[in-house]
């Protein structure tokens, strides 16, 4: 059962997502807050497998709340729940660190699969965003980030990372393995000296390391 927590300043919509879904979903709401900052008491206090966290806020909003998880070392990955469609939004939140982002008008099946996905450490767009995010990602040129030994082929399986493909999709996508695929993920991470999916889609907005 995946275990979530809902930052949002919302509560009736907050306590609908909790009520919709059911224990066939394998999500369950264990915790609702208004306000980032109690964020990181509720992290030490429950094990939760993925935020879903509100850009508009009032008190801290969704972007400062990821700075403020981040500065703490939160390692749960986050799943932007919002009404932005702006590449605006979508990339400070990629930037800051969030693994997926879906849009509140999402059908219940979509959620589910994004829960799920982020849960996962996969990377989740709403179909209403995902091709503006692609097109962002394709309309880049390929180059290497300054200062970084990354070959050609570290650079496309970054490139199929930032796109959410996990590593069976990656290595039908460039014919390679999936042990090769691991193999060059875990010498990327070492390289880059990150740990999650997430940072690498951050460090891709951040680094051009598939270039602007």
């Amino acid at each position: 059962m995946i275990k979530a927590l809902i930052i949002d300043d919302h509560p009736l919509f907050a306590e609908g997502m909790k009520s919709m879904f059911k224990t066939e979903d394998g999500i369950e709401v264990v915790a609702i807050i208004q306000n980032g900052h109690l964020a990181p008491k509720i992290l030490e206090e429950q094990i939760i497998d993925v935020i879903l966290l509100d850009i508009d806020m009032p008190i801290i909003d969704g972007i400062a709340t990821m700075e403020l998880l981040f500065s703490k070392d939160c390692q749960v990955p986050i799943l932007m729940l919002t009404m932005h469609q702006s590449m605006k939004y979508i990339k400070e939140a990629l930037k800051k660190g969030a693994q997926g982002y879906i849009l509140k008008d999402a059908s219940k099946k979509e959620l589910v699969e994004a829960v799920t996905q982020t849960a996962q450490r996969k990377n989740y767009f709403h179909p209403k965003i995902s091709e503006k995010v692609f097109d962002y990602f394709r309309g880049k040129k390929t180059t290497k980030p300054e200062g970084q030994n990354l070959s050609e082929r570290e650079v496309e399986i970054i490139s199929c990372l930032s796109n959410g493909m996990n590593s069976k999709a990656i290595s039908e996508e460039l014919f390679i393995s999936e042990h090769t695929v691991r193999t060059h993920r875990k010498n990327i991470m070492h390289k880059l000296r990150v740990k999650t999916s997430a940072e690498l889609v951050r460090l891709a907005f951040e680094r051009n390391i598939i270039g602007v």
